[in-house]
């Protein structure tokens, strides 16, 4: 394959690589943002406890602690939910990420390709340069002893 195809290809890799890389940084940015709810979902969930135990010392109506009862049980099944979305965004940061890494395994083979090429067309133009001065120093040597 030609040198400036290669090169082309890359580019073209590299272009992909970039769209990859923007789609990972998204995915994780909303993991991210799906953790930071969890975890405040979370304290919440905690100080709402300590409110309830606090409250629970001085005297509850039964009534009142059905409700605090109904309240953490909604609560608890939002942090079941919210769980399962930090999954799912985790899960789908990780797959963009890995095909990130993929996608720049594939530019990189291409540059280590390119080198290689540019390193046998240096080897090949070293190699027509030494043959011209040899024909040219065997041209004088003849021209000398004719």
């Amino acid at each position: 394959m030609a040198l400036a195809q290669l090169q082309l290809l890359v580019k073209f890799q590299q272009e992909k690589e970039d769209k990859l890389r923007a789609l990972y940084q998204g995915a994780l940015a909303n993991y991210q943002n799906m953790q930071q709810k969890f975890d405040g979902l979370a304290a919440y969930r905690t100080d709402y406890l300590q409110q309830t135990h606090q409250r629970g010392q001085q005297g509850l109506a039964s009534r009142q602690f059905n409700q605090y009862l109904n309240f953490i049980s909604k609560l608890d099944k939002a942090l079941s939910q919210q769980q399962q979305m930090v999954q799912q965004a985790k899960a789908a940061a990780d797959q963009r990420m890995r095909q990130y890494l993929e996608m720049q395994k594939k530019r990189k083979a291409l540059e280590h390709l390119i080198e290689k090429e540019q390193l046998v067309q240096q080897a090949k133009a070293a190699r027509q340069e030494q043959k011209l001065l040899d024909e040219i120093a065997t041209q004088q040597f003849f021209r000398r002893v004719s």
